[in-house]
């Protein structure tokens, strides 16, 4: 099971902001260059932590984003399942329209058991229990120590 781009880049900002010291607000360019993600995709992927109750969002000059209480409750398996916008896993169509074995075909539904697996598998695991501070990479070290 893949993961996309966006989910991506969610999970490594509120990783990183779970790592950030007493909830310290960091700037979206900070972020940026903590998560190793361009500085747009990650405000766009802020604004959706943010409209999830993940992340708060002081706005202004001394304005950032800092992990909410919600934020450190939340597990992987429920954050990919709301950034997952993906109605079916398999594309079942051709170039001529709807697959011709699609009325006969379980494959759709042994794949969304597949992907619900996935997810049930993640849903223990707390993101914020995530960052070990001894082996984040030397950019974000550095960019939380600030």
């Amino acid at each position: 099971m893949r993961i996309s781009a966006f989910s991506d880049v969610s999970l490594r900002v509120v990783i990183l902001l779970a790592a950030a010291p007493d909830a310290g607000l960091l700037t979206s360019r900070v972020i940026s260059e903590g998560v190793g993600s361009p500085y747009n995709h990650v405000s766009k992927t802020i604004i959706k932590l943010r409209d999830l109750g993940l992340v708060e969002v002081v706005r202004g000059r001394s304005g950032g984003a800092r992990i909410s209480a919600e934020g450190r409750r939340a597990t992987v398996g429920w954050l990919l399942r709301r950034l997952d916008t993906r109605t079916d896993v398999a594309d079942c169509e051709t170039a001529a329209g709807n697959c011709p074995l699609v009325d006969g075909c379980g494959l759709r539904g042994a794949l969304r058991r597949a992907r619900e697996a996935f997810y049930a598998a993640l849903d223990d695991v707390v993101i914020a229990t995530l960052p070990h501070h001894g082996r984040l990479s030397s950019v974000s070290v550095e960019i939380l120590a600030m």
